[in-house]
């Protein structure tokens, strides 16, 4: 999809939006600006891959013409209505996400594209520390010196 946009030419580009306040990541597009609301372009493919996995999770549009870039939600690992799974196979759950890697997410079809770069948040306040086991220390005490006089 990338390389056919670098080669023909993609005429509109935009970002996705990701929402992971419900816990599974939402992928939403929603084309923005010119020509809208004229003509809105379409989304044929949708893809998310990170550099250590490779390929996660790939979807096409089931009609050849696609389905407008009109709020578009597609929750992980939940096969939208008009969408198909390509990848994996066989419409097995694609792997979880992990946290601490960088995930590449796009979408688009012949005249857009869309995309966004994200990595999974740290569940929690707590820090992961080196060491898993705190070391506590003692309060810090006062020495007292009494002076005697000399004598």
């Amino acid at each position: 999809m990338a390389l056919a946009c670098a080669v023909m030419g993609c005429h509109h580009e935009g970002a996705i939006r990701i929402d992971l306040s419900t816990g599974t990541p939402r992928f939403i597009i929603e084309h923005q600006g010119w020509p809208r609301p004229f003509w809105t372009p379409r989304v044929t493919e949708f893809a998310l891959a990170s550099e250590e996995d490779g390929p996660i999770w790939q979807l096409e549009s089931i009609d050849s013409r696609g389905l407008a870039a009109k709020h578009i939600v597609i929750e992980y690992g939940r096969v939208p209505a008009g969408f198909a799974q390509v990848y994996p196979e066989g419409g097995l759950r694609p792997r979880t996400l992990q946290t601490r890697r960088n995930y590449f997410v796009a979408a688009g079809g012949q005249r857009a594209v869309y995309r966004i770069v994200f990595a999974m948040p740290i569940t929690g306040w707590t820090p992961i520390l080196p060491n898993a086991t705190p070391k506590l220390r003692e309060p810090d005490r006062m020495d007292i010196t009494t002076t005697q006089p000399a004598g």
